[in-house]
């Protein structure tokens, strides 16, 4: 019985002896099965994503125009009269203000989702991604506070625009890896098949491969939905992978012997 994708999905999930017959298939299902899975590995990021972007543009807007000081950025520097820095927290996000230079970059807490303009460069902290931008991204010109009023109110407009746009890189991105981790892992499949004197090339090799990666890569997005720690998960991540391919391989008819 021919399978779609999303029956080999739950097979891939509990029977290595169907996962073994999904090497014969066409590579053009495969690869979209791949996508498939990059687009599961992605989902907590995107709504975290989503999330985090939305509600921050629309705080760091009000909390610019209605508790920022006067401020300019120029020559690559924020700069105001304030002596000290100020801290916000508006819905879960830390919003730090510090032209003073007292705060650095690295003293900021990637555990917390925040946003600071520092006097050198801008920092956005979102899940313990840390993202820091140079002012001078801004030009020669000088910026003051209602001109960068200005480009927030631009940005807000154009959210729904860009956010797609940016979740669209970022698929591309992660199917990119997936990609890269299949066709490494496929030559481990190849080494299993000729270590357990099994018949699999390597072009059918990297298509169980791909069905191997479906465990782990549920496994971990569930973790990454419920914001659970996984301690050394790219080790525990090859590990996984690495199992259920031998078991898969070890399914696959020994070749037969020349008499």
């Amino acid at each position: 019985m021919r399978m779609n994708i999303f029956q080999q999905l739950i097979k891939s999930i509990y029977s290595p002896k169907d996962m073994a017959t999904f090497r014969f298939q066409g590579i053009g299902k495969t690869i979209r099965y791949v996508f498939l899975l990059a687009l599961i590995s992605i989902i907590p990021v995107a709504a975290q994503f989503i999330s985090f972007a939305t509600s921050a543009i629309d705080n760091v807007r009000e909390s610019v125009a209605n508790e920022f000081p006067d401020f300019t950025i120029e020559d690559g520097s924020l700069k105001s009269a304030l002596k000290e820095p100020i801290l916000i927290e508006r819905d879960g996000v830390t919003i730090l203000f510090d032209s003073s230079g007292e705060r650095k970059e690295e003293s900021l807490d990637e555990n917390e989702n925040t946003i600071a303009f520092l006097k050198e460069s801008f920092v956005v902290i979102n899940q313990g991604n840390v993202q820091s931008s140079s002012y001078t991204l801004f030009g020669s010109t000088t910026l003051t506070k209602d001109g960068f009023i200005e480009l927030l109110d631009s940005l807000i407009g154009m959210k729904w625009i860009l956010l797609p746009v940016a979740l669209f890189f970022l698929y591309l991105f992660t199917s990119g890896m997936m990609f890269l981790k299949v066709t490494l892992f496929a030559i481990i499949g190849v080494t299993f098949a000729n270590v357990l004197k099994r018949n699999v090339n390597y072009r059918q090799s990297f298509r169980i491969t791909a069905y191997s990666a479906t465990v782990s890569t549920l496994f971990f997005t569930l973790m990454e939905l419920l914001q659970t720690y996984i301690p050394a998960a790219p080790v525990l991540d090859w590990f996984v992978i690495t199992v259920i391919l031998y078991l898969v391989v070890k399914e696959i008819p020994q070749r037969k012997m020349r008499t």
